[in-house]
């Protein structure tokens, strides 16, 4: 329901006032009456040296885990460290929030300078072996501080602080947004040191790290590995709501760490006397193993700020084959071949992207959308798919009309000029051709926010798309100069931004970010997680998902463990067009083993019933991500495994692709690497050359041909009949097969599979034991209403189903009957 302007302008102050410019709260915690200096619990002990001013954290067994932690912040002023003019008094209690209960211990340092007290925040969770840091920065002059940054954790080797990680030898770094993946970085090599260019706008106030060792940064986490089997360390932000959540790190020696949090307010932020501002949380976490320490950080990422998550958008985009030229025809005609050819198998979405637009900031459809956009809204409806729709909230072309009836509206340079947003290098000046030119929309002015509130809600509500693509954010609204509310910082203005539109959109809608999703999780769907690579000719093609830094199969493996716990991945669009058969088969493996939102890029009327064919077998997306099973072993992984959970069992689907296309690739892991058990025997099926390939003890060894996949199912062997793969699915099983029981009384394996009405597909059965064919022997396909049976190999039945007139079909095999 649309909101009047007070009413609106009321609850965005309100929102506002809750985040950045907040005093600590204290509703979750019960104070004990001692003012202890520390706490503990099973996994860790935290304590506070009143004399240095600064922290330090053991394990349970009393190793050393960090030591020197202190909090600094960065005002305009100059730096304010706790270790310098400060009187530290203590709180110490139980505690209680989304993560589960615990213990924290509040350390208020007194500035004795009287510019600004900072409050440490420092908390224990009992079942979760983790901690958080948060501080709070008090303004008790009389006059404004202007502050750049926040560090809530500062643990440098050079002040006598660090972090203790035996054995590390890499770390794996993330990207500000999505054409930034992040690195698998190892220590002591140069090569890549500076991982993360800098968001625009955003200025870090820590420079390089002094001492031996090189420095890198990552936004929002990074994991320290020290082998694939021994225990990991992980260190992240567990909301990024009022800052942008940076992460310093360089490793002096072997055996330990240097480390800044650094909270970034870009461009900066006001604090007014009496007002207190807030850090984001950082988390640190331990686990087992590395892939497990990361998996729970964005669990507890998840869990502490409300995920959305299940929502998956399986459809078709107008983008990478049109671009800007898209036309109102061009989609009723994709539509319609969508609805006879895809919607059967689970194809639920058609987004519109960039070009139907006037301007940028006037959506109302251009001359190629004569009937508007609220007609095609309908007409896609009109065949059973929901509408989706592509739109750069923050970015306004000079001739549209609110740029030009509301110039007050919109981020401003320091001398009051409109500030002029786009797509050029960090410091560059803004190409004076540009024709038009575009300003960004700044909503900390209410009536901006306004236009933007009431823009979305037509579109979600009265134009009727049910999916938004939310894009351009990098360089529009974190790239501000200044705001209007000097109050407020960038990240709080970008996730206020999308407060905005979630309220507009309604809880319905699926809302696909384009970045940094870390800022906003909770308030989103999805979060595109790969560079936007041209796809261009079909070189540029293979690059989008093997071969560039932050291609598509980069992009699943370093950012793997966010999907399904803090968001839906979406790792592109899957564009076969231009690229062969094989190279087709292993771009939609990457997106299928992905798991997360599939959106064919492809001009769907034109595509070869391979490729269509190709598409069916990776849609609906099944919702299980993959793991790199390659992750730290350094550059792009190309080897992935995705374990399936069914009610009546469980396998693993492997992939391993060849990036090169003139040279064959060879894999081989032991098979701990894949989650599976290196002492059991498994039964190995290959999904795209429908051949049993054998059994698998100990190591899995794989060639793969130049530029190609090769997909695997992996059963344990029961000794018994049992499932193995089908062709409809890349995920073998997990969307077409209700259930699989072997019946030893009987000696017979009965199943129910699914389909769309009118298609058929193939289930393939392990019978151990040989069969050898001979003449007179099981040749003859033994038919049944729905279903037939047909031996392929010496130990494979083939069960073709037919699903002639139901979504369902019940099929078995009486194993001794068949062989008779």
């Amino acid at each position: 329901r649309p909101i009047n302007r007070r009413g609106f302008i009321q609850s965005l102050s309100l929102a506002g006032a809750s985040l950045a410019l907040a005093e600590p709260t204290y509703a979750n915690i019960i104070f004990d009456n001692t003012a202890s200096h520390e706490i503990e619990n099973a996994h860790f002990r935290i304590a506070f040296d009143r004399k240095a001013g600064s922290f330090s954290i053991s394990r349970a067994n009393g190793s050393p885990f960090l030591e020197g932690g202190t909090v600094r912040i960065s005002t305009a002023d100059g730096v304010k460290t706790i270790t310098q003019h400060y009187r530290h008094t203590f709180k110490s209690g139980t505690y209680r929030d989304e993560l589960g209960s615990g213990k924290r211990l509040i350390v208020v340092s007194r500035d004795r300078d009287r510019r600004c007290d900072i409050e440490l925040h420092l908390t224990l969770y009992d079942e979760r072996p983790l901690l958080t840091i948060e501080a709070f920065c008090r303004n008790i002059s009389l006059t404004d501080l202007v502050v750049t940054s926040i560090e809530p954790l500062r643990a440098v080797a050079g002040e006598d602080g660090f972090l203790h990680v035996p054995g590390v030898s890499k770390c794996l770094t993330n990207g500000e947004m999505y054409f930034d993946t992040g690195s698998i970085h190892s220590f002591g090599t140069q090569e890549g040191a500076i991982t993360s260019s800098k968001i625009k706008g955003a200025q870090l106030d820590s420079g390089p790290i002094p001492g031996p060792g090189e420095t890198i940064h990552s936004w929002w986490n990074a994991a320290f590995f020290a082998g694939y089997e021994n225990p990991s360390t992980g260190v992240g932000y567990l909301d990024n709501h009022v800052c942008l959540g940076n992460l310093i790190i360089a490793r002096p020696d072997s055996d330990r760490i240097s480390l800044i949090a650094e909270s970034d307010y870009a461009p900066h932020i006001t604090v007014k006397p009496g007002k207190t501002l807030r850090s984001n949380r950082v988390l640190l976490n331990v686990a087992s193993d590395p892939y497990k320490v990361l998996e729970d950080y964005a669990e507890a990422v998840g869990t502490a700020n409300h995920a959305r998550t299940g929502s998956i958008v399986n459809g078709w985009c107008s983008w990478f084959y049109t671009l800007a030229n898209v036309s109102e025809e061009e989609v009723v005609r994709q539509t319609e071949f969508a609805a006879g050819h895809l919607k059967p198998y689970g194809l639920e979405y058609i987004q519109i992207d960039e070009g139907y637009q006037r301007w940028h900031g006037d959506w109302e459809g251009n001359e190629r959308f004569p009937h508007g956009m609220k007609w095609l809204a309908d007409q896609i409806k009109k065949h059973g798919f929901k509408a989706g729709l592509w739109i750069s909230p923050y970015v306004v072309s000079e001739p549209a009309p609110v740029f030009r009836e509301h110039p007050d509206w919109f981020l401003k340079n320091p001398d009051g000029s409109p500030q002029r947003v786009g797509n050029w290098p960090e410091g560059a000046d803004p190409p004076a051709d540009e024709n038009p030119r575009r300003y960004g929309l700044d909503i900390t002015h209410p009536d901006a926010a306004q236009w933007l509130h009431d823009l979305i809600y037509r579109i979600a509500n009265d134009w009727g798309y049910e999916m938004i693509k939310i894009d351009f954010v990098a360089w529009s609204i974190l790239a501000a100069k200044a705001y209007h509310d000097p109050t407020l910082s960038a990240g709080q203005v970008y996730r206020k931004g999308m407060e905005i539109m979630r309220k507009a959109a309604g809880d319905r809608c699926h809302i696909l970010e384009c970045g940094p999703g870390n800022t906003t999780v909770g308030l989103i769907d999805s979060m595109r997680i790969e560079l936007d690579v041209n796809y261009g000719f079909a070189d540029a093609a293979w690059n989008t998902y093997f071969l560039d830094p932050a291609c598509s199969a980069a992009a699943a493996a370093r950012r793997y463990y966010f999907h399904g716990r803090t968001w839906t991945n979406d790792v592109d669009h899957l564009c076969m067009h231009l690229m062969s058969h094989d190279q087709s088969e292993a771009a939609a493996t990457i997106i299928g083993m992905s798991d997360g939102n599939m959106m064919s890029g492809d001009r769907l009327t034109q595509l070869d019933s391979y490729r269509i064919d190709i598409l069916k077998k990776i849609t609906p997306s099944a919702g299980i991500a993959s793991f790199p099973i390659d992750l730290f072993d350094g550059g792009i992984s190309y080897a992935f495994a995705a374990q399936v959970v069914k009610s009546f069992g469980q396998w693993t689907v492997a992939a391993f692709f060849n990036p090169s296309l003139t040279e064959s690739a060879h894999y081989s892991f032991p098979a701990e690497r894949l989650r599976l058990d290196g002492t059991k025997t498994y039964l190995a099926f290959d999904f795209w050359r429908q051949q049993f390939v054998g059994e698998v003890i100990g190591t899995i060894s794989v060639d793969v041909p130049p530029g190609s996949v090769r997909l695997f199912a992996l059963h344990e062997k029961s000794g018994n009949p049992q499932f193995l793969s089908t062709d409809r699915h890349v995920m073998q099983g997990a969307v077409e097969l209700e259930s699989c029981h072997w019946d030893e009384e009987t000696r017979t394996i009965s199943a129910v599979s699914v389909g769309p009405k009118g298609t058929a597909h193939n289930v393939y059965v392990y019978v151990p034991g040989d069969h050898p064919w001979t003449w007179g022997g099981y040749v003859l396909f033994r038919d049944y209403d729905s279903y037939s049976l047909k031996l392929m190999h010496n130990s494979i039945i083939q069960v073709n189903v037919r699903f002639d007139n139901s979504n369902e079909v019940a099929w078995e095999i009486r194993v001794d009957e068949f062989f008779k």
